[in-house]
């Protein structure tokens, strides 16, 4: 696990994960949030299908506060929905 520049902004929930203050493992994820490896492929993918209990893992894995967390991926779900919705051409 190697610390990273923690100024840098998560713009997605993968990012907070993979890219964020530190850096872990497909392994230390797996065993930190208590995940299976597709699980974290789809928390990354829909981050909407995330579970308090789950968010609450994140959030103590990366020692964040809860809100800083919840913050970053409803931002990744707006953005989600902005783009679904252009893609299905509503406006």
């Amino acid at each position: 696990m190697n610390s990273v520049d923690k100024d840098l902004p998560a713009q997605t929930f993968r990012d907070l994960l993979r890219h964020g203050r530190f850096r872990f493992t497909e392994r230390e994820l797996m065993e930190h949030l208590q995940m299976t490896y597709r699980t974290i492929k789809r928390r990354e993918q829909d981050p909407s299908s995330l579970t308090v209990a789950e968010l609450l893992k994140v959030s103590n894995l990366l020692n964040l506060p809860i809100q800083d967390v919840i913050a970053v991926v409803i931002k990744d779900i707006d953005a989600s929905s902005s783009q679904e919705m252009i893609y299905h051409g509503k406006t």
